[in-house]
């Protein structure tokens, strides 16, 4: 059965698009059977985060009717599919994303799972994206302002009937100042399923246009992507944490 999962944010620049590309490339990975779609119809990024960014069909040409889904997907090189959307102002005219949940049961049947990476915020494109759905994962930042703005995400969803899978605590960096795990679990009433850190091997993975499970694979920030894509598929996977190297990394010790 297809899992249609959601990756949302009520917010912009938690590293939203990262934890979709990471956990849908360590799924396929896993043997899943596996579609990343870019649901930020204005500010689409998932195509540079892969590698590709150029390509004759998108979502916008799905949504308007000009394109089957089929046609605007195309296959990673590590396996995973993808359906990016367009990058021009011309894609936006005569778009919307109010037949998303159309497009969706389209995919549903013969992958394991679509992860729809949402747009930020809680605009018409994003709530779109989360009605259409069967599930949620909300990503935020241990500060208050993120888990805020990712209660509110919760709240939608759960008006929407959109089951939430969990939280993913993104972009940790350690500072006294920054919520907890149990502080965030406490305010949005979800388990967080993984702290990720801020760590310099995500961007070192952005520039060269690869999931950081790719670029570096047994580095513990792509132990943390796959042990989230373990738990989806309950496979049992006994990621190395490396504990000591996320404490160095939270104050910039790189080796």
């Amino acid at each position: 059965m297809t899992r249609l999962i959601c990756v949302s944010s009520g917010k912009g620049g938690t590293g939203k698009t990262t934890v979709t590309s990471n956990i849908g490339a360590a799924l396929t990975e896993f043997g899943s059977d596996t579609i990343v779609l870019d649901a930020n119809l204005t500010n689409p990024n998932l195509g540079f985060h892969l590698g590709i960014p150029l390509y004759p069909k998108t979502l916008h040409d799905v949504l308007k009717g000009d394109a089957h889904i089929t046609e605007a997907m195309y296959i990673h090189d590590s396996g995973l599919r993808v359906v990016p959307a367009g990058l021009s102002v011309e894609d936006l005219r005569d778009t919307s994303p109010d037949n998303l949940s159309d497009v969706l049961l389209d995919t549903v049947g013969e992958p394991d799972f679509v992860l729809v990476d949402s747009a930020a915020g809680l605009g018409n494109e994003s709530i779109n994206a989360i009605e259409a759905s069967d599930e949620v994962m909300i990503v935020t930042n241990p500060n208050l302002p993120a888990v805020t703005d990712a209660l509110k995400t919760v709240n939608v969803a759960e008006e929407a009937g959109t089951e939430v899978a969990g939280v993913v605590l993104n972009m940790v960096q350690g500072h006294d100042s920054e919520l907890d795990k149990e502080e965030v679990e406490s305010m949005i009433g979800y388990p967080v399923l993984m702290e990720v850190p801020q760590h310099e091997k995500v961007q070192e993975a952005l520039s060269a246009k690869k999931p950081v499970v790719h670029h570096s694979p047994d580095h513990h920030v792509s132990e943390r992507f796959k042990k989230v894509a373990a738990d989806l598929t309950d496979l049992e996977y006994e990621p190395d944490l490396d504990e000591k190297g996320f404490l160095q990394s939270l104050f910039g010790k790189f080796r």
